[in-house]
């Protein structure tokens, strides 16, 4: 760094590679968002298909709980 010349240059690069990095990491913070997003919608839907899955089950007769009451 020689002269002031050489320095706004070098300041210069170093905003252009700041500014470079600022718009790549919101490029991937957006990618993320919309690939969670997405992945949420996919876990709503299968577990709405599971729900309803389970409700098309025939249901098992239910025993009365007789484990306390026996004549011991």
């Amino acid at each position: 760094m020689s002269n002031s010349l050489d320095v706004q240059r070098i300041l210069d690069h170093c905003m252009l590679n700041i500014e470079g990095a600022t718009d790549a990491m919101a490029s991937d913070m957006n990618d993320a968002a919309m690939k969670l997003g997405t992945a949420a919608m996919m876990l709503a839907s299968a577990s709405h298909a599971i729900q309803r899955h389970a409700a098309q089950l025939p249901q098992a007769p239910t025993q009365p709980d007789t484990e306390g009451t026996s004549g011991g």
